[in-house]
């Protein structure tokens, strides 16, 4: 009794981190058999009050539209082009097309879930300072419902960070780059600010999935030494042995689509694992990998200077898209 009383306390005390104050308010808004015309960008809302606040959940659905092709821009304050432009799937974790992923429907996670045939939700915290534009486009168009959510005067909680006021969200991205073996590509580069990283999605396809042998890593401020993130590419998302057990959708990661033949696709979240910075990150990933070979994974602590490697994989042309999500923001 007494262990359910305190786990009781822990979690109520998890629950009540904002205390509410009298110019918080809540904003919602929603779109029932809306219409995207073919290849136009349509406003699904837009709010401008002069004072601040953060967008806490957005929903999507739609018949022919809301997938994988659709093309989301989110503009924060006076912004001409949008700071946050992503495709509707691969930012909730899906790499390929829904009809691909229809199998694993319908599953969800505290951030993200897929319900439906559309049915994508997400309660990503955005926040602004003033205002904010919410557009869609889809190339051939069709019906679409959509809900959104959010508070004023709401302070920025990731995970059991209160971000600062001046955060913004932002999302770096590759889309379609081909890898040759051992090539490594830069998931996200940033300079000149604080920050917290929020989520890693990575979608791959290749012949086999050799590639999974990649580790990822940081470089984080000034430190010359790299930040092992993980110690191959199915670890960083939690998982293990070339994902041998199949998708799974959990909350601070899960694989949302695997064919068996060299396709995958998995999200990571940091909301409880944070990675912080003050001055600069660099997320760095490649096709494959080495143990201590060449700029390789270490097989010990600390990382031996010469050291035995293992046998380097036949490893083959990988094309990668990745989306990295991270709050940037000053800190005094």
């Amino acid at each position: 009794m007494k262990f359910l009383i305190v786990l009781a306390c822990l979690l109520l005390s998890s629950w009540a981190q904002v205390p509410v104050t009298s110019d918080m308010s809540s904003f919602s808004s929603a779109i029932k058999g809306g219409s995207l015309k073919a290849a136009v960008e349509k406003v699904l809302y837009e709010r401008n009050t002069g004072q601040p606040g953060v967008i806490t959940e957005q929903w999507f659905t739609g018949v022919n539209v809301m997938d994988e092709n659709t093309m989301i821009r989110i503009y924060i304050d006076d912004e001409s082009t949008a700071s946050l432009q992503f495709m509707l799937l691969l930012a909730h974790g899906v790499g390929f097309d829904e009809k691909s992923e229809s199998a694993y429907i319908p599953w969800g996670t505290r951030r993200i879930a897929h319900a439906a045939d559309g049915g994508i939700y997400n309660t990503y915290r955005i926040p602004f300072s003033k205002s904010f534009r919410v557009t869609a486009e889809h190339p051939s168009g069709g019906a679409f419902w959509y809900i959104i959510r959010g508070v004023h005067n709401y302070p920025l909680i990731v995970g059991d960070l209160v971000l600062p006021k001046t955060s913004r969200l932002y999302v770096y991205k590759n889309v379609g780059k081909e890898l040759t073996p051992l090539e490594f590509i830069t998931l996200a580069n940033v300079t000149g600010s604080a920050g917290a990283l929020f989520q890693v999605t990575i979608a791959a396809a290749s012949t086999d999935y050799n590639y999974l042998e990649a580790c990822v890593r940081a470089k984080i401020d000034d430190d010359e030494n790299t930040s092992w993130l993980s110690s191959g590419t199915e670890d960083f998302f939690l998982s293990a042995y070339y994902f041998n057990k199949g998708a799974y959708h959990f909350d601070n990661a899960g694989l949302t689509f695997i064919d068996g033949k060299g396709r995958m696709s998995a999200y990571k979240f940091f909301d409880n694992d944070p990675l912080l910075f003050t001055k600069s990150l660099v997320l760095t990933w490649r096709c494959g990998e080495t143990a201590n070979g060449a700029e390789g994974c270490p097989n010990d602590y600390p990382p031996p200077k010469e050291a035995d490697t293992f046998d380097t994989p036949t490893l083959a042309n990988t094309t990668v898209t990745t989306y990295t999500w991270i709050y940037q923001y000053t800190l005094k």
